[in-house]
């Protein structure tokens, strides 16, 4: 194996030991009524991920097989902005917390180089940033989103790490980015090992929403090394619940108060299926996801199985929910016919 490899590994071991050592001191209920700066879990998971990256571009200067340098503040920067975009969600202000995370993303996006293109000899450059600009923010917010039952969003930012490993074991990425992931995946690991449920700690959605800057800086980091395709369909999931989510809440009009109670997972739980067996049918397609980001390697067209993959995580999350047979998710036809069937029914008893 790469000594790359190897030493990322350790630094995975490191972060995962300390981390956990950390939380296992915190002593605070799972859902604290009040705000306590010194135990908020966000705090260790934040500051082991500045250690992480600092100690990666400090150790590893010589690893020069990427496309793109990064400088000492290329990889600090998202984490000094996820500190601001947390503090904001502690003045429970939404469109300050909104419009910081948009600020930080805009800027996240300009700092980019000029030859770097999502969508190459489609869009302007003005217009190239304000795409990135966007996906940043709603990465940033989708993971914040997925805050909840055991620990999901701690559980896909794991699957994205993982991901970028297998790609850069086989060559789709520089192996820096393997290590600074290995640093990260301890990271979360560890505190995707108290979330997972029963939980014994959460973090806030302002928490995991900073955490999801951190996230989409990362893979925009892999998309400057042409890993885009790769990582969207790792994050695929994501993007599949804030789809549903948005179905759900919008569309057919459901009653909630907050719109991560019209997400699938959340939804399943509520409809009586057992917590930990909701996050185990999470965690086996985000498994699925990490497959199809390698197989993404060898695909000739550039976003060929992004599509497919938002398919199949509908595909599984309807078999998780029980309220489509396998059979009859091949018929698009009658999914259709449902889902226009359902919406005119809640029309009708609005009215």
């Amino acid at each position: 194996m790469d000594n790359i490899m190897i030493y990322g590994i350790c630094a995975l071991f490191g972060c995962f030991f300390a981390l956990t050592f950390l939380l296992s001191r915190l002593k605070t209920d799972v859902f604290p009524e009040n705000y306590e700066f010194q135990l908020d879990p966000f705090w260790y998971v934040w500051g082991m991920m500045g250690i992480g990256s600092i100690a990666v571009y400090c150790l590893f200067p010589p690893l020069a097989d990427m496309v793109h340098r990064y400088t000492f503040w290329q990889l600090i920067l998202p984490l000094i902005f996820a500190g601001g975009i947390y503090m904001t969600y502690l003045f429970d202000i939404d469109w300050l917390s909104n419009l910081l995370t948009l600020a930080a993303a805009v800027t996240i996006s300009f700092l980019q180089p000029d030859d770097y293109a999502l969508l190459p000899q489609k869009l302007s450059l003005w217009q190239e940033r304000l795409v990135v600009a966007l996906v940043l923010f709603a990465i940033s917010k989708g993971l914040g989103l997925l805050n909840g039952l055991g620990g999901i969003a701690a559980m896909q930012f794991c699957a994205v790490m993982i991901a970028a490993v297998c790609l850069a074991y086989f060559g789709a990425l520089p192996r820096f980015f393997a290590v600074l992931a290995l640093a990260y995946l301890g990271t979360m690991v560890a505190f995707a090992f108290f979330s997972w449920p029963p939980e014994k700690i959460v973090m806030s959605h302002g928490g995991f929403s900073a955490i999801g800057f951190v996230l989409a800086c990362f893979m925009l980091a892999a998309a400057n090394e042409f890993a885009e395709s790769s990582m969207l369909i790792a994050c695929s999931y994501l993007f599949t619940e804030i789809g549903v989510a948005f179905y759900n809440h919008f569309l057919l009009r459901d009653k909630t108060e907050q719109l991560f109670m019209s997400t699938s997972y959340y939804t399943t739980s509520e409809q009586g299926k057992f917590e930990l067996g909701v996050a185990r049918g999470v965690l086996k397609i985000l498994a699925l996801d990490v497959l199809l980001a390698c197989a993404q390697i060898s695909a000739s067209d550039r976003f060929a199985l992004l599509f497919f993959a938002v398919i199949v995580n509908l595909w599984f999350l309807s078999i998780l929910a029980g309220k489509t047979k396998p059979e009859e998710l091949f018929s698009l036809t009658k999914m259709g016919k449902n889902a226009v069937k359902k919406i005119f029914k809640k029309k009708k008893d609005n009215l």
